[in-house]
């Protein structure tokens, strides 16, 4: 693969600093008091369609091209999914030690995105340096496949990009939310969710650094099987218990509308 061009390294530091700007915008909105429990629902059904759509229509067959669906392809994104497994399971070992009993007033959004864990406010220190280190695992990861994404193709670039974008805002938004519960005030927590969301700009800079040739292209089948892993796994459960009706038939609306705008964008990319 040849080296990335200037306007390509520029695109992929521009998506970064999206990302990044849009999830610490997010989470000043929400702790100032701004509350987005209502759109955070139908924001988390956009999120899981492009993440879908992503994997499938960009990721995967972007990976079979430039890796052949053999032995390697396959191992790769067996890989991808027991990486996201273990990390999941890491973050949720972690809670566990930290964790004094039950919270039951937990705010919604914070029960959504970290997959109706309920945290308690005994929890401080250890609680908030584990959401932390969680956040700053997570973007980073996110990160290094956005880079990726634009090592092999600027459209591919930015379907993966809005995958993650749509991903990564309510994520560190419940993270932020979670912090001000364990006590800290509401400019602490945004300064240190802030910290961890540039993680995603360091995973971005790594890829872009050292990530050349073959290292990119099989980065691709690991966040085609991170993306599904987090739509499949974590945040479909979740739309599934909704018990609102209504609620539930728009969230479906925005699954769907969102996975026919990254499909659109990929056949109009192709044509």
């Amino acid at each position: 693969m040849p080296s990335l061009s200037h306007s390509e390294i520029l695109h992929t530091l521009v998506a970064l600093a999206i990302v990044c700007a849009a999830s610490l915008a997010g989470s000043a909105t929400f702790a100032l008091g701004k509350r987005l429990n209502a759109a955070l629902p139908y924001l988390v059904s956009a999120a899981t369609g492009a993440l879908l759509a992503t994997a499938v229509t960009h990721l995967l067959p972007e990976a079979i091209q430039r890796l052949g669906y053999g032995s390697q392809f396959c191992i790769l994104l067996l890989i991808g999914f027991l990486v996201s497994f273990l990390l999941e399971r890491l973050v949720w070992l972690l809670f566990q030690k930290t964790r004094n009993g039950v919270a039951g007033n937990a705010p919604e959004v914070i029960n959504i995105i970290h997959h109706g864990h309920h945290h308690s406010r005994h929890g401080g220190i250890p609680l908030s340096t584990n959401i932390l280190l969680s956040g700053a695992i997570h973007s980073l990861v996110d990160g290094m496949a956005i880079a990726a994404a634009f090592r092999v193709g600027h459209n591919t670039g930015v379907a993966t990009t809005i995958a993650v974008l749509l991903h990564e805002v309510p994520h560190h938004i419940a993270d932020v939310g979670v912090l001000i519960y364990t006590g800290l005030t509401k400019t602490r927590a945004i300064l240190l969710n802030l910290l961890a969301t540039t993680g995603c700009a360091l995973g971005g800079i790594v890829v872009l650094a050292f990530g050349a040739g073959r290292v990119s292209e099989g980065l691709l089948p690991v966040t085609a099987a991170n993306f599904l892993y987090v739509a499949i796994g974590i945040l479909m459960p979740e739309l599934q218990r909704e018990q609102n009706g209504r609620r539930s038939i728009w969230q479906v609306v925005c699954l769907l509308v969102t996975i026919v705008f990254i499909f659109e964008l990929g056949r109009f990319a192709h044509e």
